[in-house]
């Protein structure tokens, strides 16, 4: 199974004792809404998963540096508990936001119970590295799309 990323942040999760895995979409929206963080819920819930035995890998994605927003999503991540501080810092000299959503992602799957130590992070920005990866805020809307995938294997 995979997620198709331009951007946004490919969240790949696998349960070595269960052998259960899962990917996840997370732009975002979908980080405030939390859909790493859902996703290992449903794994728990379905398959007895337990969140101290799951590695995951936060794949490549815009950087914080990259990743200029308005101040209505820096409120829509302060509305769920994080501050831009935690996730994120402000241009001196432009005045904009700047959120990291890899780091973002990192925290809400380390606050479930995710150990820090089987989190991965690719740490790679599709803005800054147009010649290996799509970047949809660089190259519009019809920019190609990045393949994550995980599988298990017999």
């Amino acid at each position: 199974m995979g997620v198709s990323t331009a951007d946004c942040v490919p969240i790949l999760l696998w349960d070595p004792q269960n052998k259960v895995a899962a990917a996840a979409h997370a732009g975002w929206r979908g980080t405030v809404k939390q859909i790493g963080v859902k996703t290992v819920h449903r794994m728990v819930e379905l398959f007895g998963c337990h969140p101290g035995h799951i590695r995951a890998a936060i794949g490549p994605c815009i950087g914080e540096k990259a990743f200029e927003v308005g101040d209505e999503v820096v409120k829509a991540f302060e509305e769920i508990g994080y501050s831009l501080q935690e996730m994120g810092s402000r241009n001196p000299e432009t005045g904009k936001a700047h959120i990291d959503l890899q780091k973002a992602n990192q925290l809400q799957l380390q606050g479930i119970g995710i150990l820090p130590q089987h989190i991965e992070v690719a740490g790679m920005c599709t803005w800054e590295n147009q010649e290996e990866l799509f970047s949809a805020r660089r190259l519009g809307i019809q920019s190609g799309r990045i393949l994550s995938a995980i599988m298990i294997k017999k």
